[in-house]
């Protein structure tokens, strides 16, 4: 903010609102600061989990980066450095979550904050849609999440540590579209699951919530974009009131402010972050 005034006064009013603004970012900055914080991020190969990861490794936390995708993964924490450690593991796979986060905490010690990001979109239409892969995407999509924060929760109360977990749904949770019915069904279940975690877990001090994005540049959505997908690409975005896609990283800052204290009252809610996409027709 600029103080073009000629009157004293009003330059003195300018130079207090200008305090004020730096004294506001000062407390927003001190609440996203996450030095004291082990967080565990699923899904942190590439994409929206990447960002997650980056953005938590800039304010400071200690990670623990999971995906299945070894190489993704392991370049993700190689770029953060020390702070990250790198696991593989095949969330689908609901035997081996368990060990996992127990790994998880043997080496980066107690959890405080855990992300849900790992999720499949296959593009099927529903007559189409075989039951080996109607099941993958939802023990990926739904039945992980739900075994990730019941083995991170047990241990956050057995060791009383308070903490937050953010679930990543998405805007096909509640609007859909051709190809994509089991997609879109395990992010409305995750939605919910959000809620009944929320309640149950309340008590102990452990806040849940979710953070449902759009349409998001990722690499994987951009390449699609650029090839077989660009007719659909095209129409999603003339249907966005922001007129682009999102990026990975304005995905990660909302979910940086739900795991931090500046959402310290909120629990169960789901954030909708997809330019508008969801409001109706954006224009005739």
């Amino acid at each position: 903010m600029q103080c073009i005034l000629v009157d004293e006064g009003a330059k003195f009013q300018c130079r207090l609102t200008r305090l004020f603004e730096v004294l506001l970012y000062s407390v927003a900055m001190s609440e996203l600061d996450f030095s004291n914080d082990t967080v565990l991020v699923s899904g942190a190969a590439a994409g929206i989990g990447r960002a997650i990861g980056n953005r938590l490794a800039d304010a400071g936390a200690q990670l623990v980066l999971v995906d299945f995708d070894a190489d993704g993964v392991r370049q993700t924490a190689d770029t953060i450095g020390s702070s990250a450690t790198a696991l593989v593991g095949d969330l689908a796979d609901g035997e081996a979550i368990d060990a996992l986060v127990g790994q998880a905490w043997d080496k980066a010690g107690p959890i405080t904050g855990l992300v849900n990001c790992a999720g499949i979109f296959p593009n099927t239409p529903m007559l189409d849609v075989d039951v080996d892969e109607w099941t993958r995407v939802l023990d990926t999509n739904l039945r992980a999440p739900f075994l990730m924060t019941q083995s991170v929760a047990k241990r956050m109360i057995e060791a009383d540590v308070k903490g937050s977990v953010v679930n990543i749904s998405s805007s096909a949770a509640t609007l859909a579209r051709p190809g994509v019915p089991h997609y879109g069904a395990s992010k409305a279940g995750v939605q919910q699951l959000t809620r009944n975690m929320a309640i149950e877990l309340a008590p102990h001090g452990i806040r849940v919530n979710a953070v449902a994005p759009g349409l998001i540049a990722t690499e994987r959505v951009m390449a699609k974009a650029a090839g077989a997908g660009k007719v659909e690409h095209e129409a999603k975005t003339a249907r966005i009131p922001l007129g682009r896609e999102g990026q990975p990283d304005e995905i990660a800052g909302l979910v940086l402010v739900m795991l931090s204290p500046l959402a310290s009252y909120c629990t169960g809610s789901v954030l909708l972050a997809d330019g508008g996409f969801t409001l109706g027709i954006p224009r005739y």
